[in-house]
Formats: C-alpha cells, sequence, structure tokens
C-alpha cells in the first residue's frame, strides 16, 4: 500500500491510516513516513491520514494553505479539512474568506463551495458575521437557480450550527418550509436560531410531516420532528405519524432500486421509535 501511495493517494491513504491505527510500531512508523511524503506532494487525503494518525495539525495546515491559495484547487474538500481541525485551523480564516466565489455565480457548485466555506469558518474562527454573511448571500442567490433546493437545504443545516447567532438568517429560513424538500432542514434551524417565542411548533410540524409524506425527504423529516418535541404534535399530527410508521404503503418510494427497501425500513423505525416517545414522554427520542 506504500508503493500504491503516490498512484492511489486518495485510496492508499485511508487504507494505511486503518491499517496502521492498530499495527505494531515499526509498521505505524513506515505509514507515517510515507504519508508525509505524500502530503508534501499535496496530497490532501494523505494529509488527513496523518493528521488521524499523528494529532500533528501542522503538515495538514501545510497542505490546507496551499491548497486554498491555489487556482482551481479542491476548495470544498479543503473545506471540510480545515473544519476538522475546529479552532487549530484558526490560521485557515483569511485563507477560507478569500476563497468565497463570485458573489454573483448562482451555480449549485458555487452554492455548495461557499456553503462548505462558510461551516470552516464558523468551526475555526467562531465570528458568526462573516459566516451569516456568506448564507444571506448564498440564499439569495438561490433563489437565482431552480435546481438549488438542495444547497438551500445545506444553507440551513449550517445556518443551525450557529445557534441565535444565526437569528438574521430567520426570514430565509422561513421561507423555505414551503418547500418539502428544503423544509427538513429549515425546521431544526429555525429551531436553533429564530426568538422561541416566535415559533409556530405545530406549523413547523406540519411542513415536516408533509415533507415525509411526499416522499421528499422522510430521514429529514425525523430530524425535524425530534427537533420541535412532542408537545409539537397534536393528536391529529401524531395520527399521521403513526400512519407513516405502520402504514401499508411505503413512505420511501424514490431512490436505488436495491435500497428502497432498506430505506423505508430504516424510516419507519424511527417513526415508531418517535411515535413511542411522544407518546410517553418519559421515554426519550432516539
Amino acid at each position: 500500500m506504500c508503493a500504491a501511495l503516490p498512484h492511489f493517494p486518495h485510496q492508499a491513504s485511508r487504507a494505511l491510516a486503518a491499517v496502521a491505527a492498530g499495527g505494531d510500531p515499526a509498521d505505524r512508523a513506515t505509514v507515517v513516513a510515507a504519508l508525509r511524503a505524500a502530503t508534501e506532494r499535496g496530497s490532501l487525503s494523505a494529509a488527513e491520514a496523518l493528521y488521524d494518525l499523528t494529532d500533528d495539525p501542522a503538515p495538514l495546515l501545510r497542505c490546507l494553505v496551499r491548497e486554498l491559495g491555489r487556482d482551481g484547487g479542491d476548495l470544498r474538500e479543503a473545506a471540510r479539512l480545515a473544519a476538522s481541525l475546529g479552532t487549530r485551523g484558526a490560521t485557515l480564516a483569511p485563507l477560507l474568506r478569500g476563497a468565497l466565489g463570485d458573489p454573483a455565480n448562482s451555480t449549485t457548485p458555487a452554492l455548495d463551495t461557499d456553503i462548505a466555506l462558510a461551516e470552516a469558518l464558523w468551526r475555526v474562527a467562531g465570528d458568526p458575521d462573516p459566516v451569516v454573511a456568506v448564507l444571506e448571500s448564498v440564499f439569495a442567490r438561490a433563489e437565482r437557480n431552480q435546481w438549488s433546493r438542495w444547497s438551500v437545504a445545506r444553507a440551513a443545516r449550517t445556518a443551525a450550527l450557529l445557534g441565535p447567532a444565526g437569528r438574521p438568517l430567520a426570514a430565509r429560513l422561513r421561507a423555505a418550509l414551503d418547500d418539502p424538500a428544503r423544509a427538513p432542514a429549515a425546521v431544526p434551524a429555525l429551531v436553533a436560531v429564530a426568538d422561541p417565542a416566535a415559533l409556530d411548533r405545530t406549523a413547523l410540524a406540519e411542513a415536516a410531516l408533509t415533507s415525509a409524506e411526499q416522499d421528499a425527504d422522510p430521514a429529514g423529516a425525523c430530524d425535524a420532528l425530534e427537533a420541535l418535541g412532542a408537545t409539537a404534535l397534536p393528536d391529529d399530527h401524531l395520527r399521521r405519524l403513526a400512519a407513516l410508521a405502520d402504514g401499508d404503503a411505503r413512505v420511501v418510494r424514490s431512490g436505488l432500486e436495491h435500497r428502497i427497501i432498506d430505506r423505508d425500513e430504516s424510516f419507519r423505525n424511527r417513526a415508531r421509535a418517535l411515535l413511542t416517545a411522544y407518546e410517553n414522554p418519559t421515554t426519550p427520542a432516539p
């Protein structure tokens, strides 16, 4: 695998990290040396594996500085790795801000890249103001892109990380409730950022249930219902949840053919657990 590393850095780095984590010290030292060499050649995968093995952020930071500063860099992957460093990556904040895209670009890749950079900025620097500004820009540009529904959902999940500091985004999140594909991400985000006194939890539960019933995002609907809590569901909502959990028709009706049944059963199991928790408040939700 060390011999394969220069030729297949992504696959070999993951395999080497998994093997070396439980290997003897001599093998571990060999793997660490090979990963260091691959990191110097600019492999983000090798840098990530090296960080996992050694907990030393310096090689990964150097690799990320190169990646964020070069034309054609893999910005989304670099942002993910920067976010994994947390505050250890604080020195990357200026580069992350500099990597943000053209505010006139509303393509889906541009939106998703800026969302990833915004999350990384939040995790490394903890300053909500630039993150709110980036997400506001993403929401605004998404209105010009008919294929942006999943980008909006990703932006909503990032907004939820901000907690009350993300309150300026509440209006954008409320607008996302009208789309069954985006609502399950918008609901937990609103619970996290909005003024609790201004939340209509029953209406939010309605949006989540509708998403599941339309097979828009059943798994996300469960996340939304869990975030809302049992008091948000009146009796008619509980009956609808029971129908989703135990009805004859499949809830998940689309996707890869060999995964539809597994995904549907997974959703039903979670819906039953939520229903049990709501009907018995002393039982913790899943």
